[in-house]
């Protein structure tokens, strides 16, 4: 049988089965992973005054920043290659974000 041909879910083994839900899970958890950190991105940097988004979360920005990053970082290294464009696309919002800096209680500031 070609892989061009569609295997009826019946025909499918316990273990094919658990295998595509495997990928499946596996490719939704990415898929989520970027949808939410594309959210917390746009939330701030799209809204008209991010500054007052920045001190609403107050002392909570910096680990709020850090958490991002660490997302950041794992889109990146995930998407490369993989869904390249959709990376550059990613790349280029964050090349666009102004500066910020933290106070020493964790607040962020747009410099």
């Amino acid at each position: 049988m070609s892989l061009l041909n569609e295997i009826s879910e019946s025909r499918k083994t316990a273990v094919a089965k658990k295998a595509d839900r495997i990928r499946y899970i596996t490719k939704t958890t990415v898929d989520e992973i970027v949808r939410s950190w594309k959210q917390s991105f746009n939330l701030i940097w799209e809204d008209p005054n991010p500054q007052e988004v920045l001190d609403a979360l107050g002392e909570d920005g910096e680990e709020v920043f850090e958490l991002n990053q660490e997302a950041f970082l794992y889109i990146c290294n995930t998407l490369a290659d993989r869904k390249q464009s959709e990376l550059d696309t990613i790349l280029l919002k964050v090349a666009c974000k102004p500066d910020t800096s933290v106070d020493e209680s964790g607040n962020i500031t747009i410099n």
